[in-house]
């Protein structure tokens, strides 16, 4: 599980920004927070989702960016060329001071083992890895696993380390948990996993939502109990969900591929090819005179809504997430994006519920919905809030540690968050000003 994550140096994020899901003493919505100890016997009291709101353009994306662009970075830097670009980098270019720094990023984080680890990089587009450090904790003090500069491997724990050679140097565009996660040993594979295929990252966007899809396609056709648990029940979810939808399922058919008109064969009206496809197709209930009468077949993708198919790729991925045993954080950007506010209300229900939530997913996730910002769902330190300065820097923030008073998790957070006491909210310019408009006079 995610104790806390830091930025610094990332797009919109100059200073150095942390973000916690450690959860605060207050005693409500109990079942919003998972009480946590590591194989140490420390205690973790963390919060399962937190929900982040701010203006267009103010930062909250660059949140869920700057996890994705960190898990990235640890996904794929093993292949990196030593003359490659990082450009996961992307340092605050609003200032001189920042523009040739390095990007920062820092996980706290309990991992599958149960152990407490720090992780941390820094890295820039043309120098590559900076400084890379792996802490844990044995006990109640922090201890180092390995420190990295640049091409340099500056120290590593023997007790890590038992097997493995002599390494000194490292390709300064690698990180080095990146390689040791490819070298065959299970420990540093499990632990490069976790951040591989322990997490997800995701956004409402059009593209994303295809390829959520795609993977809801992988789950359909498993024949393993798990996924066909989950199969069972994004039907289920569908079904329930007054789509007029009565069942879904994934079907095999022939796909007829048109001549390309660049090839050979662009003068050869005989020419063609098939290829075989799986497709969601749904079905809907047929009616003659109130009565059914029979089912009619519907591609998804070709005759369904975007909010359909949104739904049918969330709600697999959100349920594959809920279901790995050591938990899956998914971020998710624009939750809301395509569905409807009722139905991105129960998803978000799923992660608080002990039952649908055993192993303690985090779901973070940003959005403009404010119908979702229930004092139902969150209490005050679930509630983040990003804003931008004068200079273009973003600030992110808890509700809980603001200074308002009257400030309860019982006060009606959505109306509170637009009438402007969180802060937060854009700053739109009078109509007046913007089309030049004059008061005009009348008599009457």
């Amino acid at each position: 599980m995610i104790i806390n994550f830091t930025i610094k140096n990332f797009r919109s994020f100059k200073e150095e920004t942390v973000f916690s899901l450690e959860a605060s003493g207050a005693k409500g919505k109990s079942d919003n927070v998972a009480e946590i100890e590591t194989k140490h016997g420390k205690k973790f009291r963390l919060l399962k989702t937190a929900v982040i709101y701010g203006a267009n353009a103010s930062g909250k994306s660059n949140v869920i960016r700057a996890y994705w662009s960190f898990r990235q970075l640890i996904a794929a830097s093993f292949r990196y060329d030593v003359n490659d670009e990082i450009i996961l980098a992307e340092p605050f270019e609003l200032s001189p001071e920042t523009e040739s720094e390095p990007t920062e990023f820092t996980l706290n984080f309990i991992a599958w083992d149960k152990q407490q680890y720090i992780y941390s990089i820094a890295f820039s587009k043309m120098e590559g890895i900076i400084e890379e450090t792996l802490k844990y904790y044995p006990g109640k003090t922090q201890k180092l696993i390995y420190r990295r500069r640049g091409r340099k491997i500056l120290s590593k724990n023997p007790d890590f380390f038992k097997s493995k050679n002599d390494v000194e140097s490292i390709n300064p565009k690698r990180l080095f948990l990146s390689e040791l996660g490819n070298s065959g040993d299970v420990f540093w594979e499990e632990l490069r996993n976790y951040f591989v295929v322990g997490s997800s990252v995701v956004n409402g966007s059009a593209s994303t939502i295809l390829r959520m899809t795609e993977n809801a396609k992988r789950i359909f056709e498993s024949n393993e109990a798990s996924a066909i648990a989950i199969k069972n029940k994004v039907i289920k979810l569908v079904q329930l969900s007054d789509l007029g939808i009565k069942g879904i399922e994934l079907i095999e058919e022939d796909q007829v591929l048109k001549p390309d008109n660049n090839t050979l064969n662009e003068h050869d009206e005989t020419y063609s090819g098939i290829r075989k496809q799986k497709r969601f197709k749904t079905y809907h209930d047929v009616y003659e005179h109130n009565n059914i009468i029979g089912k009619k077949q519907f591609d998804l993708i070709k005759q369904g809504s975007t909010g359909t198919f949104a739904l049918v790729g969330l709600s697999t991925e959100i349920l594959l997430s809920l279901s790995m045993p050591h938990g899956r954080p998914i971020w998710i950007d624009e939750i809301d994006n395509s569905l409807h506010p009722y139905l991105c209300r129960f998803l978000i229900s799923l992660f608080n519920h002990p039952k649908s939530n055993p192993y303690h997913t985090q779901l973070i996730f940003a959005t403009h919905e404010t119908t979702l910002l229930d004092r139902n769902n969150f209490r005050k330190d679930q509630i983040w809030i990003t804003s931008k300065d004068k200079f273009g820097c973003t600030k992110l923030y808890s509700v809980y540690d603001l200074d308002v008073e009257g400030l309860r998790d019982d006060v009606p957070f959505d109306k509170w968050y637009m009438s402007g006491k969180f802060g937060g909210l854009p700053k739109i310019k009078e109509l007046d000003f913007i089309f030049d408009r004059q008061e005009i006079n009348t008599n009457g």
